[in-house]
């Protein structure tokens, strides 16, 4: 088996509590042919300072002001794109932690799905240990993505790796050619729905999205953005929806996928509230 070489791209801002953990994760991989480039997108903290004293051979690319996911990748994108020869970049985000086979079973996939795809392991919440991301899911009613599995024990729960409509921008696999055919995230978006907005540009390009399920990557959700249920996060999420809607859709389905989001809002929100009740 080919094994191809990856650059592990860690997007950090004021991560000193977890960027540790994450980089320690990838040094424990088994998978050899890697490299990890850190981009600290603006940190005030001594994140990146900690992680030099303590690993080596680290690439590290500084950005002045946090750019936000999309703007702080494509900039990374563009710094490396004559200097980098790595064949793969595996997308992370600073609260992860990967298993010692994460790689390797997402190169296996490559294998078996076709290298030009973009992969994305199963994803844990680190909190409860239950499934986070088992596959996406585009309403065929309201035309938002979901998550397939979330919130389902992962003892019990076994979803096939398979074809999937989106993978989750957290832990992402993408061919490096296939990144600069799709000239990588839009900037329309400053927080959420750039993972899904590039996977349905890869599908008009005969792009597929494959949801690998015996690679593993645990979360810790939302952590920069205050904790999953933060209301900073409910915010953004529900601003950067609207955008998805209108970049993604003409206008007549715009304005019915638009109105049928808002009648189901009171849902969603209730369905928010009792996730924290339970929790």
């Amino acid at each position: 088996m080919k094994y191809p070489s990856v650059n592990i791209l860690v997007l950090n801002w004021n991560g000193a509590d977890i960027l540790y953990d994450c980089i320690e994760s990838i040094y424990n991989s088994n998978y050899s042919n890697y490299v990890v480039t850190i981009i600290d997108n603006g940190s005030s903290d001594d994140s990146v300072q900690s992680i030099k004293n303590s690993f080596k051979k680290i690439n590290l690319i500084y950005i002045i002001n946090n750019l936000g996911y999309a703007k702080g990748y494509n900039y990374a994108f563009n710094k490396l794109l004559f200097s980098d020869n790595s064949e793969y970049y595996f997308l992370l985000n600073n609260d992860t932690v990967i298993e010692h086979d994460t790689v390797s079973r997402l190169i296996e996939a490559t294998h078996l799905f076709g290298s030009k795809h973009i992969f994305s392991p199963k994803i844990i919440n680190d909190n409860s240990g239950k499934i986070w991301y088992a596959g996406g899911k585009i309403s065929k009613v309201t035309g938002t993505p979901s998550h397939i599995g979330i919130n389902k024990s992962n003892d019990i729960t076994d979803i096939k790796s398979s074809f999937t409509d989106f993978v989750s921008g957290c832990a992402m696999l993408i061919p490096k050619i296939s990144l600069q055919d799709l000239n990588g995230f839009s900037e329309s978006y400053s927080f959420y729905y750039e993972d899904v907005d590039i996977c349905l540009r890869a599908k008009n390009l005969g792009l597929k999205c494959v949801y690998v399920n015996d690679s593993i990557v645990n979360h810790k959700i939302s952590y920069s953005m205050g904790g999953r249920f933060s209301l900073f996060k409910l915010f953004h999420a529900t601003f950067s929806r609207i955008k998805y809607l209108f970049y993604c859709y003409n206008f007549i389905f715009f304005i019915i996928y638009l109105i049928i989001n808002i009648v189901c809002l009171p849902v969603s929100i209730f369905r928010k509230i009792l996730r924290i009740a339970i929790k």
